[in-house]
């Protein structure tokens, strides 16, 4: 994606969908369930991280 507004808004409804899901689940996932969806909100909110660096560096 070319456009850091997008990356960001698409990485920041991620990250807090699986923020969500981690953190406030009912029951708890299986380990390999559990390592998965950390791995997938770090990686959310290190491109989160990057779409704004790109976005304050554009300006």
């Amino acid at each position: 994606m070319n456009d850091p507004r997008i990356s960001a808004i698409i990485c920041a409804a991620v990250a807090a969908w699986l923020g969500y899901t981690i953190f406030f689940s009912a029951e708890a996932p299986s380990t390999f369930l559990a390592v998965l969806q950390w791995t997938f909100f770090v990686v959310a909110l290190a491109g989160l991280g990057v779409a704004l660096a790109r976005l304050v560096k554009g300006r």
